[in-house]
């Protein structure tokens, strides 16, 4: 049976939602599933270790795996407020991408970024794994050369996405 992998950069989503609606992520992958059939959801983001993960966050975690969706979490480079680094969560997102185009039953990648340093591994999944690429964001923060490089481009649309 053809499935569909959908991967969420949260990070993306957090700084393009901003001044614009709160995605609701199951409304999301009832979208995904509609159009592509059965999905698996990944969500990536970083974490301060010397902070750890707010309770608010956490329970949104926690109710995301409830709903069976995986969520892989990286440590930040800890600095003073405001300068923490993001690392390895674009390197985890892109490893899930290959490996998830590399299994059979795996027709279809939705991507939820809008980062440029994807376009290397959406083009190898593309030429090597002959799998199609969807991008499904916001309207804006999302970079030409990984528009150009996906099969298309769907918009989040926020009379069926929005949370309430």
């Amino acid at each position: 049976m053809a499935e569909a992998t959908w991967l969420v950069d949260v990070g993306y989503v957090v700084k393009a939602s901003e001044g614009q609606f709160k995605l609701d992520y199951m409304a999301a992958e009832r979208f995904i599933r509609k159009r592509l059939g059965a999905t698996r959801t990944f969500l990536f983001n970083g974490f301060d270790p010397a902070y750890g993960i707010s309770s608010g966050l956490q329970a949104f975690y926690t109710a995301m795996e409830a709903q069976g969706i995986q969520v892989r979490l990286q440590p930040m480079e800890s600095g003073p407020p405001g300068t923490n680094r993001q690392r390895r969560v674009d390197v985890d997102f892109s490893a899930h991408l290959i490996w998830q185009a590399s299994l059979p039953d795996i027709t279809a990648l939705v991507l939820t970024t809008g980062d440029q340093d994807f376009v290397p591994a959406v083009e190898l999944v593309r030429r090597e794994f002959h799998k199609q690429v969807f991008l499904f964001t916001y309207d804006g923060m999302v970079n030409q050369d990984l528009i150009a490089m996906v099969n298309e481009w769907w918009h989040f649309d926020p009379t069926q996405l929005a949370r309430r």
